[in-house]
């Protein structure tokens, strides 16, 4: 027995051993330069990944290694623009896997739009969810609840704030933007069937904020140590009890309650969502009529909508929260007189394309400069993309993974030259050419037909918000911007000099 049980350890040892071997020397990827760690394990990345610092450790891959890194046994990361596009672009035989369950079975869910695996099915789901709710000519009906929860941000903004002097005051503003955005989603997506509004000041809400930015950080980690996200979708983890989700009462509270709410108004009772009188994206989706085409199936929006609410609140925060922080800074304070004088004789109205010039140039560069997701978006190459990739050595195998990181490329001296690490938002003005050539650099919102989708909502929600706090308020930034990078990057803290205009409404 004692010796049966020192060949099946010497078996283990080998097998082992023949393992890291070949990763290291034989597997196609072997010619790559990367991590040692990285050659036959992903558990450097998930610990990096846990940190808050993958963004900060890819760039520093990249910065030493070139333009191709091998940053896991079966995964390949890229930094060039050329590279981002073949990944990203409209390559057919590139496209998502297995990354995207999250630990979970794909029976457990319906996909969303996000988690499609097929580029071919991904272009239905697009036309159902982009055409009735979020095209273009249709987010611009949604303005009046915007306007109204930038109200509220700003009452938010007066009450928290901390006299210092005459006249001048401070606050954080990190979490105050965080509720501003997913009260203003909640409301755009589902109206008043869910709750009261500001959603988060109702009891319902509890702890929403931080649980839905803990959900989002702990998702991604499902998928980069699998095991980890099957241990933690298991039904002896889903089995232990939930009292931190429930209040006093007995009723849910925070992301399970708002989740039940969501069911309970999607599946059980549409007409409810229907009958709220200001236009809504859930409400949109279910106007459609039954015999068109591009109708969806009630459990296919319940996965679009509670999509939303994990990409869209988050994402926007972490953007308008950097923004709000360089407009403070002391280069930040020419930018804030120059868009607070177009604002002054601009139509109260907005769309995408009436944006003044200074204010997207401002909201362009902070998000170049510091990533509103800077987590690589993983790709796999499928039959008939081997070689689609620029910077490929040989033809990849089927089944490889691919990413390009946006917080890499937007950093790279390569496509931005030397003031590459210098917030200048005069790089997004000129004349309409410059423009059109700026833009192809810009990979914040991705490229591709998998593009974001809620683009023109957010770049508007940001900027009603940005105009509303600097016609109040001149400001200046106090101490350092803040947080760690998860799946999007997360601010704790904020802080901001506020002197009221004698010009505020």
């Amino acid at each position: 027995m004692a010796s049966l049980v020192v060949i099946i350890a010497q078996l283990t040892v080998l097998t082992l051993v023949s393992r890291i071997v070949y990763l290291c020397y034989f597997h196609p990827l072997a010619p790559y330069p990367g991590p040692f760690w990285a050659r036959f394990t992903n558990l450097w990345r998930f610990f990096t990944f846990m940190s808050g610092q993958l963004h900060l450790a890819e760039q520093q891959l990249h910065q030493k290694y070139g333009p191709v890194v091998r940053v896991a046994p079966n995964w390949l990361s890229f930094s060039s623009l050329e590279d981002f596009e073949a990944i990203y672009g409209f390559n057919k035989s590139v496209e998502k896997g297995d990354f995207y369950a999250f630990g979970r079975s794909p029976s457990q869910r319906e996909a969303s739009i996000f988690s499609t695996k097929s580029d071919n099915i991904h272009r239905q789901k697009k036309r159902k969810v982009l055409g009735p709710a979020l095209s273009s000519s249709k987010v611009g009906r949604y303005e009046p609840v915007i306007e109204e929860h930038v109200a509220v941000l700003l009452a938010r903004l007066e009450a928290s704030r901390h006299p210092i002097g005459e006249g001048i005051s401070t606050a954080n503003v990190a979490p105050l933007v965080t509720r501003f955005t997913l009260d203003t989603m909640l409301e755009i997506l589902f109206g008043s069937a869910i709750a009261s509004n500001p959603y988060t000041d109702s009891a319902a809400a509890g702890a929403i904020c931080s649980q839905l930015r803990k959900i989002t950080k702990t998702a991604w980690s499902y998928s980069l140590w699998p095991m980890y996200g099957w241990v933690m979708n298991s039904w002896i983890i889903n089995s232990l009890p939930r009292s931190l989700f429930y209040n006093k009462d007995g009723a849910q509270t925070g992301m399970a309650g708002l989740a039940a709410a969501v069911h309970r108004a999607i599946m059980r009772d549409p007409q409810h969502v229907i009958q709220f009188p200001k236009p809504g994206i859930v409400k949109s989706w279910l106007e459609v009529p039954v015999d068109d085409v591009n109708r969806m199936r009630q459990s296919e929006i319940l996965a679009e909508a509670m999509n939303m609410v994990f990409a869209g609140p988050g994402s926007m925060a972490a953007a308008l929260t950097a923004i709000v922080y360089h407009l403070g800074s002391e280069e930040g304070q020419v930018w804030q007189e120059k868009i607070r004088r177009k604002a002054a004789v601009s139509s109260q109205s907005i769309t995408t394309a009436t944006i003044p010039i200074e204010l997207q140039a401002v909201m362009k560069e902070t998000m170049r400069f510091q990533g509103v997701f800077p987590t690589a978006f993983p790709r796999v190459i499928m039959s008939g993309a081997e070689g689609v990739i620029p910077s490929l050595l040989t033809p990849l195998p089927v089944g490889t993974t691919v990413s390009a990181n946006t917080y890499v490329l937007s950093r790279s001296r390569e496509i931005w030259g030397d003031d590459v690490d210098e917030w200048r938002p005069e790089r997004w003005t000129g004349d309409a050419e410059h423009r059109r050539q700026m833009e192809t650099k810009f990979v914040a919102f991705s490229k591709g037909p998998r593009g974001c989708v809620g683009k023109d909502l957010a770049l508007i929600i940001m900027a009603k918000a940005m105009m509303g706090l600097i016609l109040q308020w001149q400001i200046r930034s106090v101490g350092s911007l803040r947080g760690k990078s998860w799946l999007e990057m997360q601010y704790d803290d904020c802080w901001l000099e506020l002197r009221r205009l004698s010009t505020a409404p």
